[in-house]
């Protein structure tokens, strides 16, 4: 196990960044320092999310909110990363056609 970072951006507000964190956080513990937030993964593991200031992406009239968010796991497997990210990008799935 190593240590891995990473940064995406994602098209949230702050706002519904942690309206939706509850939920993307799934079982896992966590607490927030600002724009921080500190989750205790199963098997001693550990990630930190930061969430980077928050962007206005316009296209035509539309003005689409992002942010760009960096991940950093300590302590934990590849397998476990893929599944905390699996799950936590699921409940920040929009829907669309």
């Amino acid at each position: 196990m190593t240590a891995e970072n990473f940064s995406k951006e994602m098209g949230v507000s702050h706002a519904d960044f942690f309206r939706l964190l509850p939920r993307a956080m799934g079982d896992t513990p966590f607490t927030v320092q600002g724009m921080k937030v500190m989750g205790e993964l199963s098997g001693g593991g550990a990630v930190t999310i930061e969430i980077g200031e928050q962007q206005v992406r316009r296209i035509a009239l539309m003005a689409i909110p992002f942010a760009e968010v960096s991940f950093s796991f300590t302590n934990v497997s590849e397998d476990d990363r893929t599944q905390f990210m699996q799950y936590f990008d699921l409940r920040f799935q929009r829907g669309g056609g």
